[in-house]
């Protein structure tokens, strides 16, 4: 019996070399991740970012209340009438009641409230 030894040529189609660059790819993205995770200007850039007063888009604060309690009873006296409204708080601690602008005035006018 004789033994035959097998030679062909290996594939050389760069297979190998993928793995190395997703992990480099990935080894990347999370050092950038973290990099903006603990950047200590993050805070500063925060600040800057959400100091600009509330902007509420179509919704306009008809009632500035000081416990959530008395917002939600606010909300329910508002939807009673058929007025939708929802809350959010102020950072404050207050609540505001925010209506749609053409019912502002009506809920206004029922709850007794006004913008800060």
């Amino acid at each position: 019996m004789r033994l035959r030894c097998q030679t062909g040529l290996v594939g050389a189609d760069g297979v190998y070399i993928l793995g190395p660059i997703i992990a480099f790819a990935v080894v990347g993205a999370l050092a950038a991740i973290l990099r903006w995770t603990f950047d200590p200007n993050l805070s500063r850039k925060q600040a800057e970012i959400f100091s600009e007063p509330a902007d509420y888009g179509l919704l306009s604060v008809a009632a500035v209340v000081e416990t959530q309690a008395e917002a939600r009873a606010t909300q329910q006296r508002l939807d009673a009438a058929g007025i939708r409204a929802t809350l959010a708080p102020t950072t404050d601690g207050r609540v505001n009641v925010l209506v749609f602008e053409t019912e502002l005035d009506a809920a206004r006018r029922l709850v007794g409230g006004h913008s800060s």
